[in-house]
């Protein structure tokens, strides 16, 4: 499996190595790298270099919209999703589970994911809720810059995961527009493409 590929499927059943980190990570702004204190305020959301144009370019056109975010929480490495789903445990119990991915199955070691944070009022805010115009407008225009919402509401069980109005993913510019279109999460791509190819 080449984990350097930017249309990889990471979730509970495609881990990825413990050890594997992306060799091209850069750092998006010097913003900390989220909001809680538990978490290590010295890191700087990351992703990785191959896609930052793309990101940078739905930042600069969000913005001509009048739409402000930021990177609050790009690459992450196993060790440090063990440290937040072991924090995330111990504040909400099981639940933790369904709203923070295991060490190797979150697409944040990946470097092609991010979580952002929307700017109101002289603030930055990671609440995002599915009626913030930042939530709106990246839900309908951030396939063409090459990514998905991830964890879309009403896909639970095909992702596993909750609705996640915050949460994006780079796949590249055709398959994000596929997905887009024929309005499949990145799961139910590969299930149907696994099908196809049984069935051959």
């Amino acid at each position: 499996m080449n984990y350097d590929d930017y249309e990889i499927l990471v979730n509970k059943e495609h881990l990825l190595p413990k050890d594997y980190c992306p060799n091209d990570l850069i750092v998006t702004d010097n913003n900390e790298n989220n909001f809680h204190q538990f978490k290590d305020p010295k890191l700087k959301p990351m992703v990785r270099k191959i896609i930052y144009p793309y990101l940078e370019k739905m930042m600069q056109d969000a913005k001509i919209n009048n739409i402000e975010f930021i990177v609050d929480s790009g690459y992450r490495s196993y060790d440090y999703q063990k440290v937040l789903l072991e924090a995330l445990i111990h504040e909400k119990g099981t639940e933790a589970y369904s709203l923070v991915a295991l060490p190797g199955a979150s697409e944040h070691q990946t470097g092609l994911a991010i979580d952002i944070a929307y700017y109101k009022d002289g603030i930055y805010f990671d609440d995002v809720k599915e009626s913030d115009p930042a939530a709106i407008w990246l839900a309908q225009n951030s396939y063409k810059y090459g990514f998905i919402l991830r964890y879309p509401k009403g896909k639970e069980c095909a992702t596993g995961f909750q609705y996640e109005p915050w949460h994006f993913r780079f796949v590249g510019l055709n398959l994000a527009q596929k997905l887009f279109n024929e309005g499949v999460t990145l799961d139910e791509y590969y299930a149907r493409k696994d099908n196809t190819i049984l069935k051959r």
